[in-house]
């Protein structure tokens, strides 16, 4: 496997104003069936990619295979990326307390929260407000549960990251030949596009109870608008990553994995949305609740002039 370059893209879809294309993007998108089979494929699949925060469903189920037993919302909270409203920080803080683990060990960076209301409240940086702050608090009660040590969590050859790596491996069906270091401070590890998406489909297929938590409080996950709470309030389980990364789950094992090169996620839930209605895993009103949650508008002067449209 080699990393991804221009000649492993794919046009996936393209905006349009007014009769006239405006923007392209291109990218790798992927949809497997509960088997690992790829059904579809458009550019490179087997080009490395770093999936970012898509990676969290698999970080939580291993905590989950740990032994870490969670109430819902602070499950949600350990593979979310969220936007650090009051609700969310209150479950990071719980699951700290759980634990009967400081925040101080939290190693992922001071941050200001994305939520402009809890932003506005604030007066200084602090890691429990960073996007990936309950991740971080899931590691913690997770190392603490098994007696490792906390002040090297995010170290790649302590216990918890290993299990990690292995849990990865086992998922998604490939070696892991590169890891990095991600925003939050915890190991990345490359993958294909078509091993997230095995990894996704085994992660709903195993992980019944978290999956089951992200659909009972989906505006956790990320915040009421993120595309992927539009997807977990239809049904889907679904998780977005930085830089343009971007997967779904169905109930029954298939997913789909996308990576758009220019780092944008605003073509993704189209491009979703038609992969799964091609192959009928998605019902005319699931699609049509999407759609009207994750709609490019192309306006002009106030009035829509154009739009999204997809190329697969």
């Amino acid at each position: 496997m080699s990393t991804t370059t221009p000649s492993d893209l794919a046009p996936l879809a393209v905006l349009e104003r007014d009769g006239l294309a405006e923007s392209f993007h291109h990218g790798i998108a992927v949809l497997v069936s509960p088997d690992g089979a790829v059904l579809e494929e458009h550019g490179n699949g087997k080009a490395l990619i770093y999936p970012r925060s898509s990676l969290k469903p698999l970080q939580a189920l291993t905590l989950y295979r740990l032994g870490l037993r969670l109430p819902q919302e602070q499950a949600v909270l350990t593979m979310a990326s969220h936007h650090s409203t009051q609700d969310h920080i209150t479950q990071v803080e719980a699951i700290l307390a759980g634990a009967e683990v400081s925040r101080s060990y939290l190693g992922c960076p001071p941050a200001l929260p994305w939520n402009p209301a809890m932003k506005a409240k604030v007066t200084a940086p602090a890691a429990l407000y960073h996007n990936c702050s309950g991740k971080h608090a899931g590691f913690l009660a997770a190392s603490a549960l098994m007696g490792w040590d906390l002040e090297t969590y995010l170290s790649p050859s302590h216990p918890l990251q290993l299990a990690i790596h292995a849990v990865i491996e086992e998922l998604s069906g490939e070696k892991i030949y590169k890891t990095a270091v991600d925003g939050c401070g915890a190991p990345l590890h490359a993958m294909s596009s078509i091993g997230l998406a095995r990894g996704i489909s085994g992660f709903v297929l195993e992980a019944k109870e978290l999956v089951a938590a992200a659909l009972a409080h989906p505006s956790l996950i990320g915040d009421a608008t993120t595309p992927d709470t539009a997807f977990l309030r239809a049904g889907f389980y679904s998780k977005l990553g930085a830089e343009g990364v971007f997967t779904v789950g169905t109930p029954t094992g298939f997913a789909v994995s996308i990576k758009i090169a220019d780092g944008s996620l605003r073509a993704a839930p189209a491009i979703a949305l038609a992969m799964l209605s091609k192959q009928g895993l998605a019902s005319a009103d699931q699609i049509a609740r999407i759609t009207s949650e994750t709609k490019v508008e192309v306006l002009g002067g106030g009035v829509s002039v154009g739009g999204l449209k997809v190329l697969i």
